[in-house]
Order: C-alpha cells, then structure tokens, then sequence
C-alpha cells in the first residue's frame, strides 16, 4: 500500500511542476501549388492532415493519386464527392504526379 501512495505522489507531484521561460513552438508551413482546383484540397483533405502528408508521398503515378484518393473516400469515409475525387486527382497528378499515366 506505501508503494501505491509513494508513486501516486511522485505522479501528483510532476503535475505541479511550473516552468518559467518561454517556449517558442516553431510553425511548419508546406506549400502547395495554387490553382483553381485547390480549393478541392483544402475542402476534402486539410480536415483530417496536413499538406505535408501529400508531399511526403513523392512523385506517384495518377492510378496511385486516384487510389489514395478513393481510399480516403470509402476507407477513411472522408466526404469526397465524385466531382471531387477527379479534381483532386487531377491536381494532384499535375503537380505531385510522375507523369507516367499507368
């Protein structure tokens, strides 16, 4: 029983700690190409990651944008529209694709 006090205690005690300085959190910014079908990103994908998450996928193919796109849709159940879906696949093609249509 001492055993469980003395480690209660030592978790209390870390929720009491105060720090005194500053703490600067750094701002990561990941810029994307802007064209009128942007606003089709930012609608669908910005609501679950970032930008970030779409470059670090590298040069794909337009059947890897469309696949990862569908997956979003039916797996992750994110509310892309048909309309939608080709937009972004597009978009996401033109400017992160490898250029090999598959």
């Amino acid at each position: 029983m001492k055993k469980i006090i003395l480690i209660l205690l030592l978790l209390a005690s870390t929720l009491l700690g105060d720090y005194e300085k500053d703490v600067k959190i750094p701002s990561v910014t990941f810029p994307m190409a802007q064209d009128e079908n942007f606003k089709a990103i930012q609608r669908n994908c910005q609501w679950c990651h970032s930008h970030g998450y779409i470059l670090n996928q590298g040069k794909q193919s337009r059947e890897f944008w469309r696949a990862s796109v569908v997956k979003m849709r039916d797996v992750y159940k994110a509310p892309i529209t048909q309309q939608d879906e080709k937009i972004i696949t597009d978009y996401l093609f033109k400017y992160y694709g490898n250029n090999k249509e598959e």
